[in-house]
């Protein structure tokens, strides 16, 4: 819900700078600045305050009429691929609400609908988008549950076995048909004990290529 509000707030503020009509350039380029600032410091891309310039572009050029109205659909497959679908849905919605005071003809209503029409498309994306990212954190849990294992779990376990066969096997009172049991167990053993540390030494190479 905050984050809602704060495009709310972000859409409400550019649609109220955009009477200020002999300073537009101005407050355009102290955004802009602002924006590089905070995003070469922090390393993260302010959604907020880039709302807020494209939306101070959009209707101070004419609104639905205006030239860079596309750049609307970047803001809204950016916030998709941040935000949960939900938030993507109110932030198109909200645009769209500021956007209508601009409707004047029939070309500007056409611009609406299309708006109107992109929204489900925009939120289809960001929630495959959201949905594909969660898959791929499970994964990776698991895969770290899977090395965790394999590396103390697993081959505790088989070189313990080599160990105990390779203690039976110096047993003197031993049959052959017994030493020959033990010696099959220990090189099973050591053959799972090999094909581990090729699938694990596997697995990091590819986690590292990654």
């Amino acid at each position: 819900m905050l984050l809602i509000i704060c495009f709310l707030i972000s859409s409400l503020l550019a649609f109220l700078f955009s009477s200020f009509n002999f300073y537009i350039p101005q407050i355009i380029a102290l955004a802009s600045i602002v924006f590089i600032i905070i995003s070469v410091r922090k390393k993260i891309l302010n959604i907020y305050l880039l709302s807020f310039i494209i939306n101070l572009i959009i209707f101070c050029t004419g609104g639905l009429t205006s030239p860079a109205f596309f750049l609307i659909y970047f803001l809204l497959l950016i916030i998709a691929f941040q935000n949960a679908s939900s938030i993507t849905l109110s932030c198109s919605l909200i645009a769209i609400l500021f956007l209508a005071s601009s409707l004047k003809d029939m070309f500007s209503l056409i611009t609406l609908v299309s708006l109107l029409l992109i929204t489900p498309l925009v939120w289809f994306i960001g929630h495959q988008f959201i949905e594909k990212q969660k898959t791929e954190t499970c994964l990776s849990a698991d895969e770290t549950a899977f090395m965790f294992w394999l590396k103390l779990k697993f081959k505790t376990g088989i070189c313990k076995i080599i160990d105990s066969a390779s203690i039976l096997l110096s047993q003197p009172q031993l049959t052959p048909s017994q030493k020959e049991e033990a010696k099959f167990i220990r090189d099973s053993a050591r053959n799972l004990l090999n094909s581990s540390n090729k699938l694990s030494d596997e697995i990091e190479h590819s986690g590292d290529e990654i």
